[in-house]
């Protein structure tokens, strides 16, 4: 029986990187996991579908139902959290991991990408707890958002960076508001590059300094083990959450040396 045992979690972006790696995690720790993303179908460049990561949490013993889901959609959100509702029968932690994660300046960006970049990283949040909202209440839950701390560089007028500020902001807001019904809402960000293959994509592949997606996906399981009541209103790193938990070695992830020979072309 691990920490987690009998809690339902839904993860979003959850067929590759980071998303992937807490979902697993989680299932191997006793959770049961709704794992939502968009894609079915393998990519020409990169791999991962929510039905592999579903598989392999199977492989692992662990229980998940894999949900098709835009998180850009009101419809899509709501029909994600009413199947994971009528599958497990309840909520415990939400976690926000999708992103869209469009390059550019405010003035180069095409509106659209504007308008989605808004869509899927700060208003799916929202959606995302309003949807959840009172089953969090029920037994006191937890929303993590991947969003970095606000004194972070924004680097310019990215939307993808903005829309992020706008997720913490949003999140904090949570926080706030959430702490007399016992829900906590956190933000985790990596302090550094992980394995991600989105990450690996845009970088050409393994860099050095990068390090395995089970940090954050541990950083994030400690969040969610701590009292929602008391909890609540921060913003973390990755290394920072396990820091707190005193567990500052991080030799144990080292990428495999199959990661480090990924290369993209």
């Amino acid at each position: 029986m691990g920490v987690l045992s009998e809690k339902v979690v839904i993860v979003t972006g959850a067929s590759r990187g980071l998303g992937k790696a807490i979902a697993m995690r989680f299932a191997d720790q006793g959770a049961k996991v709704a794992i939502l993303a968009r894609t079915e179908e393998p990519h020409p460049r990169i791999a991962g579908t929510i039905y592999q990561t579903a598989d392999a949490i199977a492989a692992a013993g662990g229980l998940c139902v894999p949900l098709r889901c835009n998180v850009g959609s009101t419809e899509d959100i709501e029909n994600a959290v009413n199947s994971t509702l009528e599958k497990f029968g309840r909520i415990d932690i939400v976690i926000h991991n999708a992103a869209a994660n469009f390059q550019g300046g405010a003035i180069d960006i095409d509106p659209n990408r504007w308008d989605i970049s808004m869509n899927v990283n700060p208003r799916a949040l929202f959606l995302l707890a309003r949807g959840s909202l009172e089953a969090l209440k029920e037994n006191g839950g937890h929303i993590i958002s991947v969003s970095p701390k606000l004194e972070n560089s924004i680097r310019g007028a990215s939307p993808y960076m903005l829309s992020k500020q706008l997720q913490t902001r949003l999140t904090l807001g949570l926080a706030e508001e959430l702490k007399e019904h016992g829900v906590a809402a956190n933000c985790l960000w990596p302090d550094g590059q992980r394995t991600s293959e989105g990450t690996m994509m845009m970088r050409g592949g393994y860099v050095d300094g990068m390090l395995d997606t089970a940090l954050f996906a541990d950083a994030a399981l400690a969040i969610v083990t701590k009292d929602p009541k008391s909890y609540t209103g921060k913003t973390l790193s990755d290394i920072e959450a396990l820091k707190e938990d005193g567990i500052v070695d991080l030799s144990c992830y080292e990428p495999s040396e199959e990661i480090k020979a990924t290369r993209y072309r």
